[in-house]
Parts: C-alpha cells; sequence; structure tokens
C-alpha cells in the first residue's frame, strides 16, 4: 500500500511538474512573440483581415449615416422654406377672403336699397328669379317692412322657403 502511494505521488509530482513548466515556457513565448507555429501564424492572419473587413463595413455604415443626416437636414430645411411659403398663401388667402366678403357684403347692402326703392311687385319678380342665396343676402339686409311687402308679392311656397331661411339666419 506504501508503495501505491508513493508511486501516485511520484506521478503526480512528474505530471504536475511537467504541466508548470509547459505553461511558463509558454507564457515566455508569448511575451516574446517567438515560435509561432504556422496554424497560429495563418489563424492571425485570418483574424486580422476580419477585422479589417469589418472596420471597412463600419467606415461605410458611418458614411452612409452622414449622408444620410446631411439629407434629412436639406430636407428639414425645404420643409421650413415651404411652411413659410405656405403660411404666406395662407395669410394671403385670408386677406382676399376679407376683402372679398367685404365687397360682397357692399354689394348686398347697394342692391338691397335699390330694391326697397322699386314698387314690391317688381322687385319680388326680380328677385324670385334670382339665385336662393343672393336673394337671401337682399332681403336679410332691406328693411323689414319693405322685404314684408316684397315677400307678400312672391310666390307662396318661395316666399315660405326664403322666410324660413331669413328666419334662420337671424334677418327680416
Amino acid at each position: 500500500m506504501k508503495s501505491v502511494i508513493i508511486i501516485s505521488s511520484v506521478t503526480f509530482l512528474l505530471i504536475f511538474g511537467g504541466i508548470s513548466a509547459l505553461s511558463l515556457t509558454l507564457a515566455g513565448r508569448q511575451q516574446t512573440g517567438e515560435d509561432l507555429s504556422p496554424l497560429d501564424a495563418a489563424a492571425s492572419e485570418r483574424l486580422l483581415h476580419e477585422v479589417a473587413v469589418e472596420r471597412d463595413r463600419v467606415q461605410r455604415d458611418r458614411e452612409y449615416l452622414a449622408g444620410m443626416t446631411q439629407s434629412q437636414a436639406a430636407r428639414e430645411v425645404v420643409m421650413a422654406q415651404v411652411h413659410t411659403e405656405l403660411l404666406g398663401i395662407i395669410g394671403r388667402l385670408e386677406n382676399q377672403q376679407t376683402v372679398f366678403l367685404a365687397e360682397q357684403e357692399e354689394a348686398a347692402s347697394r342692391l338691397a336699397k335699390m330694391y326697397e326703392a322699386m314698387k314690391p311687385q317688381k322687385a319680388a319678380n326680380i328677385l324670385a328669379a334670382m339665385d336662393r342665396d343672393v336673394c337671401l343676402a337682399i332681403l336679410s339686409r332691406m328693411k323689414e317692412r319693405q322685404a314684408a311687402k316684397v315677400l307678400s308679392f312672391m310666390d307662396a311656397g318661395l316666399a315660405a322657403q326664403l322666410s324660413t331661411r331669413l328666419s334662420l339666419q337671424g334677418g327680416a
């Protein structure tokens, strides 16, 4: 039994000592770069090549993203210009609409005075032939008494329709 323990101890010391010596030798070679095997050199070259390829791909991606960023910035500038132009157009349209409505109001007021000066039967015949919205605009600007006389000479159906619409808009 003693011999088995002695043989096992000696074998253990030899194996452990050999592994320690081999690891020290390899560590020394790695630090100095000596005696690389051809397989290690080929693997290192492949690794370096793969790293170079990946670096090139990353550089291309960076350039692509930089181009996209510049393109986006240019689009934003154009969009800001278009937005400014559209706001200007909207402002001009609102001004034109205000002018148009004022002119339309003035024209309807002048026509109302003109139809008030006519005989009610003549005014009723002319207004009955007009567009309903124009007729309403004129009747709503006439004095109530004169508008009532004009409506009395119109067809009953048309007079009822115009009266209803006048009441809905708060006119005469």
